[in-house]
């Protein structure tokens, strides 16, 4: 909503409150005044009325009430309760509007019915400006953390394992060089992935199935170290469209696979991983071996289990369950994501 509607709905809003407050008082007052008489007490009131409630709106409350100057803010108040209540007393008695009221003019209790009527209209515009400082504070609040939470986002994402791209070209480099004709596809594969990171991610959410694809394709591009492929398995069973995820939320575990595990290196290292899709449920399973040196290596660079925390504290909140844990020689992550 721009500043312009939002400016004149407030107007049709204070348009509303004022013509609510007639109705109601004149309903009122119809009990013991002609009606004529009491539609027009109550306007007349309500022009004494309206000038302490826009000074109390827009002066005594921002200038002296949300600076928690009370003892100001509640002389203020005295004072316009002191200038009001003999104005409307006057007003009753010049117009006779009382002449079938049970109250007498100028009695005590006539005094005590314009000052309690003055104090409500005073609390219930206050409490409604109140709301909406709330309201708006809380809008900005929610706000500033969507577009926190954004920039943090952009930032994790932007951390996705340079040194990966690095190595897929020196391994498609050398392919140039043996094999011509088999660098061409990965050399596609390869931009697959960067057109994906760079703008596909940028969406809150993404099909499974193009995430799916990314990984394969890393998958794939990750073995063309040794062409072992063997060593690496990946089992995806549930899969369906409509199925929607959060882009790069499962890539970090892979990498992180990759770079502390042996499976490339070691002929008896591994990496099984298995995604499963059940109902509302994704469960993610990933398991590798561990090289005890490569752990020590490489500190910088990828995201590391760290930031994928962030984003699924970010993203799922109280809606995934994320279990790590690791002996001497395997390592194992456990996954559980609520899409919904």
């Amino acid at each position: 909503m721009t500043k312009v509607s939002w400016y004149k709905q407030q107007w049709l809003l204070h348009v509303v409150f004022w013509m609510a407050y007639l109705v109601l008082l004149t309903m009122v007052f119809a009990r013991f005044l002609p009606l004529e008489q009491a539609l027009l007490r109550n306007t007349i009131t309500g022009l004494v009325l309206a000038p302490m409630v826009y000074l109390n709106l827009y002066v005594f409350v921002p200038n002296l009430l949300f600076t928690k100057r009370f003892s100001a803010y509640a002389g203020s108040i005295l004072i316009l309760l002191l200038i009001s209540s003999p104005l409307r007393a006057w007003l009753d008695q010049r117009f006779a509007f009382n002449a079938y009221n049970p109250l007498v003019l100028n009695s005590p209790a006539h005094y005590a019915t314009i000052v309690f009527s003055s104090l409500v209209m005073l609390a219930v515009t206050t409490t409604l400006r109140l709301f909406q400082d709330w309201y708006a504070k809380t809008q900005l609040a929610i706000n500033y953390e969507r577009l926190q939470l954004e920039a943090e986002l952009r930032f994790l994402k932007a951390q996705i394992n340079p040194h990966f791209l690095f190595n897929t070209l020196n391994n498609i480099y050398t392919l140039t060089y043996l094999e011509g004709k088999t660098a061409a596809p990965h050399i596609l594969q390869l931009s697959g992935l960067m057109r994906y990171m760079l703008y596909e991610s940028d969406e809150h959410l993404v099909p499974l199935s193009k995430e799916l694809g990314y990984i394969q394709d890393y998958l794939q591009l990750q073995q063309l170290k040794n062409g072992k492929t063997d060593r690496v398995l990946w089992d995806v069973e549930g899969v369906s469209d409509g199925i929607l995820i959060a882009p790069l939320i499962l890539i970090p575990f892979i990498e992180n696979a990759f770079k502390h595990g042996n499976a490339l290196d070691n002929t008896s290292g591994y990496i099984h991983g298995k995604l499963k899709a059940e109902n509302d449920t994704l469960i993610f399973h990933l398991e590798n071996s561990i090289d005890a040196a490569a752990t020590k290596k490489d500190a910088v660079g990828g995201v590391g289990l760290e930031n994928v925390r962030k984003r699924l504290q970010i993203l799922y909140p109280n809606k995934h369950m994320l279990n790590i844990s690791g002996t001497q020689d395997t390592f194992t992550v456990q996954l559980t994501l609520r899409l919904i």
